[in-house]
């Protein structure tokens, strides 16, 4: 995440040479561009251009480490989880959603909302923010632009993390606040509060000029769980077989904190006249979940289902208007490739050419990432597996995803 502090403490040869393992891509049978274009337009038609009286605020969501491990055996009987997001007021779809990230790599999680790229086509121990030039790649900020959309990001933290500062406009976002937009802001756990990032979304909303994309990922819930931050008579106590964790009960402590922030702000924003669309989602579980995961027969080799266990955070839709709430539901299981696309079809927008593929690959090939796919009868294979029923949607998203990234440039 920090590229130069890596530089420095372990020696420019080292690192360069670590990174150069991962730039070089294998590009799939036959990338051309007319291949790409047949493809496209062979899964979904482009659709027409944008109606102006249709375009509500956008705000995406990415909730640190936001994850339900109420699943998880040790803890299904003291822990409840987060508060459902189908008890929310508003909201028209929840499931959950795969992601390519595990107790960090936020960057990643990033990366595959905003692009529509799955990071199982590109592998382990690749970090796109810090290897490759965005620029000129389709994704949700640029083409919100395109259609009028004023774009912000929002992190409060150093803008060089993951070069967040170089990416964010390389996407296409027009403002990036870090943690120098947030003095005198709230803290929890000597972090800036989701509370106060949504104190900024209003401020971006209230200040701004026609429709807002606004892309906010939060730090309160990051890691570790073990700061001894949190007041005594605050720390929620889980019971695990008789036992406590100090990580898990800091980390539960957090995730209800950033219920009642989220609460508190949804209940805001459908006090509001303009029409806004919300998706939230979570990055990643936390790292802990390793020692919470079952690993079943020891004898026996963990099964891509025992995998994605641990690769799996709740997301939600979520609008405070009243014709797009009549809109069809778009819940189930998903990626975090497709979200974007789902999130802009909930809004009442058209798709350009290269959503609307996503968009219609979603049904062939309904999930993605860096473990797995799941098939269209939701069975799920590791990514080498080319006999199941969607390798051929494998086969094509890897050719859009190539082009799209690598030789798609401005």
């Amino acid at each position: 995440w920090d590229q130069s502090g890596s530089y420095s403490k372990d020696g420019a040869l080292a690192v360069f040479l670590r990174n150069t393992q991962f730039m070089s891509v294998e590009p799939p049978q036959d990338p051309s561009a007319q291949n790409v274009q047949r493809i496209a337009q062979q899964v979904a038609p482009v659709e027409p251009a944008v109606s102006t009286d249709t375009r509500p605020n956008i705000i995406a969501i990415m909730n640190e480490t936001y994850s339900d491990i109420s699943t998880y055996p040790q803890l299904a009987e003291s822990y409840g989880g987060p508060i459902p997001f189908s008890t929310y007021e508003g909201t028209i779809a929840t499931g959950d959603v795969y992601v390519s990230a595990m107790g960090g790599g936020t960057c990643n999680s990033e990366f595959e909302f905003l692009t529509g790229s799955s990071m199982g086509l590109l592998g382990p121990g690749v970090y796109p923010y810090m290897l490759y030039n965005l620029e000129g790649v389709d994704n949700m900020a640029s083409y919100l632009k395109s259609i009028g959309y004023a774009t912000s990001a929002i992190h409060p933290a150093d803008a060089q993390n993951w070069r967040r500062d170089r990416v964010y406009e390389q996407l296409g976002f027009d403002e990036f606040f870090d943690i120098t937009s947030f003095d005198g802001a709230e803290y929890f756990r000597d972090m800036v509060s989701d509370g106060a990032t949504y104190d900024k979304i209003l401020q971006i909303m209230d200040e701004g000029e026609g429709p807002q994309f606004i892309f906010d990922v939060t730090i309160a819930n990051h890691g570790g769980y073990d700061t001894g931050t949190i007041a005594e008579e605050d720390m929620m106590r889980i019971d695990m077989d008789g036992e406590e964790s100090a990580e898990v009960n800091e980390y539960v402590t957090a995730i209800t904190r950033a219920d009642a922030d989220l609460a508190a702000f949804l209940a805001k924003l459908a006090q509001r006249e303009e029409p806004i669309v919300v998706v939230l989602f979570g990055d990643h579980q936390p790292g802990f979940v390793e020692q919470l995961a079952p690993t079943g027969d020891s004898d026996e080799e963990p099964t891509v289902d025992d995998a994605q266990r641990r690769y799996v955070t709740p997301y939600m839709l979520w609008t405070n208007d009243e014709q797009l709430s009549r809109h069809v539901r778009h819940g189930g299981d998903t990626s975090l490739n497709y979200l974007a696309a789902t999130t802009l079809k909930t809004a009442g927008l058209p798709l350009n050419e290269y959503f609307a593929f996503l968009y219609a690959t979603k049904q062939s090939l309904p999930a993605i990432n860096l473990n797995g796919y799941m098939d269209a009868e939701g069975v799920w294979h590791w990514n080498d597996d080319a006999d199941s029923s969607s390798a051929e949607a494998v086969a094509d998203l890897a050719i859009v995803q190539h082009q799209n990234l690598f030789d798609n440039k401005q």
